[in-house]
Formats: C-alpha cells, structure tokens, sequence
C-alpha cells in the first residue's frame, strides 16, 4: 500500500479486472490513469502504478502487456530524470526477474533498460548490477552472444558466470588432439574482453580462475609459478604452451605502460601477435598510444551491440 489512498483504490480497481482476466480494459485503464500522474508530473505515483500494473501482467503470464508497461516505466524514467540508484536499478531487476525468457519482447527490454543505466548513471556501458541480472535473463532464453556483453561489464558475480560459460564452452568442444591449440582460444576471449574495457582487475582474476581450471583438469601440462614484488609480477608459466604466456605476459606489459615493452613483446611472439593482429592494434592504441593504419572499432562496436544497433 502506498501513502495516496486515491493511489491505492486505483490499484485496487485494476487487480480485480486482473483476477477477473479482463486484461485488455485493465491495460487500457491503467494506462490512461498513469497518462494522467505523467501529465500532472506526479512521477512517483505513476511510476509505483506501472509498476504495480506490469508485475501483475507478467504474473499472470500477459507478457505483451507486462513489457509494453516497462517501456513505459522507461519513458517516465527518462522524462522524470531518475537517475541510477539501487532503488531505481531494483524496480527494473524486479520487473526483468518475472519476464518469460521466450517473450518477443526481451531484447528490446534490456536494451531499454541498459540505454536508460548509460544515460542517468555513471558507468560508461551501463549499470553493472542490471548488467548481471540482463545477463542472467539473457541466459535463460539461451541468447549466449548477446549474454556475453552483459557478463564482461558486470560484477564480480559476472565475472565467475562468464569463467563459468566459457569453461564449459571448452569442455564441450575440446578433445585430446586440439587441446594445446584450443585452449588459447578461449582464455584470450576473456583477457582481450577485460583488457579491452580497462578492467586489468577482472583481467587478472579472469586468468587465474581459468587457468587454475586448466591444470587441474589437465595436469599434464607442467607449470611453474612466477611471482616477484608482492604478486605485482606473477604468472602460470608453461612451458609447453607458448601462446598462453604470451597472453599473460600482455597483461603485464599493459599494466606498465610501456610502449617499447609492448613492440618487444609482439617482436618476440611474432606468430602470435600475428594471431591477434586487430585485438592488438586496439591494445596498442588504448594502452600506448600506438595509432593503428586502421582503427579498430571494438568499443563503438559493443557500444552498438549494447545500445541495440545493428
């Protein structure tokens, strides 16, 4: 119940056309009532009747009305400038929770819900916390690309899901033959994602919860520890997998800076960095300021994937 007892009888009317499977009168009523909190600036109340109305849609299993009432909690967010808070986020977690995985109407969604996090808040992509749970939902419907922008600029909670997704991604796909080849493949995905955004935390922590995966499963690849100055200087050095030191010791060279390191590194590894040419010129322009013949477009690229681009 709220504190606007007119508030309440409204709410009251609409849930019985609810019980009573009268959806299209409801949706119609509630809309012009809300029309109405809108136009009278009363934010507040229209944004705890739309919320109320579209959590009782999507209850009852009336996905195209429940949605079309999240697009319109969207626009009163926009046009009441809410900004991004734990409260604010929570209504659209809330809302997100209870929409069917196969409902047509997701993707638009979560875009809408991520475009509103990137305006009114201060994350560059987007709200971490609504990316874990876009993530989550993404999943469900089995929408595994588009899932995986969400994971990458999430929360630590993100992170151990997209180690998670990935790993098993692996399990499924390698054999005995291809396992020195294809491991690589996966780790640099997670390393070049991080390493892309400026994340050199979740970087370091996506390569050691991986790579710990790795030897423990295949304990036949030999590895040595390396650690100087307080774990500031450390990796897995194996020596019969060339193309996972490599990677490691680019997250290193980033987080130094160093220019000549950088063209040292891609020298010393030349098939590699070959291997890796684009993800590389991208690292070079971000982290030393080595401009590319031509630009790589990895952000504006997840930038159109998070905004709904095509």
């Amino acid at each position: 119940m709220s504190n606007n007892s007119k508030l309440d009888r409204v709410i009251a009317r609409f849930q019985k056309r609810i019980e009573e499977r009268n959806y299209y009168e409801a949706h119609q009523t509630l809309r012009t009532i809300a029309n109405r909190y809108v136009n009278s600036k009363s934010y507040d109340d229209a944004i705890q009747l739309i919320m109320h109305g579209s959590q009782s849609f999507l209850t009852a299993k009336q996905g195209g009305e429940g949605t079309d009432l999240i697009f319109y909690l969207l626009e009163i967010y926009d046009m009441a400038n809410i900004e991004v808070s734990d409260s604010s986020v929570a209504k659209l977690i809330q809302l997100l929770v209870l929409i069917d995985p196969m409902e047509p109407n997701l993707k638009d969604v979560v875009t809408g819900m991520n475009n509103w996090s990137i305006k009114f808040g201060e994350c560059k992509f987007g709200d971490p916390h609504l990316h874990n749970a876009i993530a989550i939902k993404l999943l469900d419907a089995g929408f595994v690309y588009e899932a995986e922008r969400y994971l990458m600029l999430g929360t630590s909670e993100s992170l151990t899901k997209y180690i998670d997704l990935l790993w098993n991604w692996f399990l499924d796909t390698v054999t005995d033959e291809n396992v020195s080849t294809l491991v690589g493949d996966f780790i640099s995905r997670l390393i070049f994602n991080y390493l892309f955004i400026v994340n050199i935390d979740f970087t370091i922590k996506a390569r050691d919860q991986f790579i710990s995966k790795f030897v423990a499963k295949f304990p036949q690849f030999d590895y040595e520890m390396i650690s100087k100055g307080e774990d500031i200087f450390k990796m897995w050095y194996l020596k019969n997998l060339p193309e996972l030191n490599f990677l490691q010791l680019l997250i290193l060279v980033c987080q130094t800076k160093d220019k000549t390191l950088f063209l040292n590194l891609k020298e010393h590894y030349s098939n590699y960095a070959g291997k890796y040419q684009s993800q590389l010129d991208f690292i070079g322009q971000e982290y030393f300021n080595i401009i590319p013949p031509r630009q790589s477009n990895f952000l504006q690229d997840m930038m159109t994937g998070l905004l709904g681009g095509k």
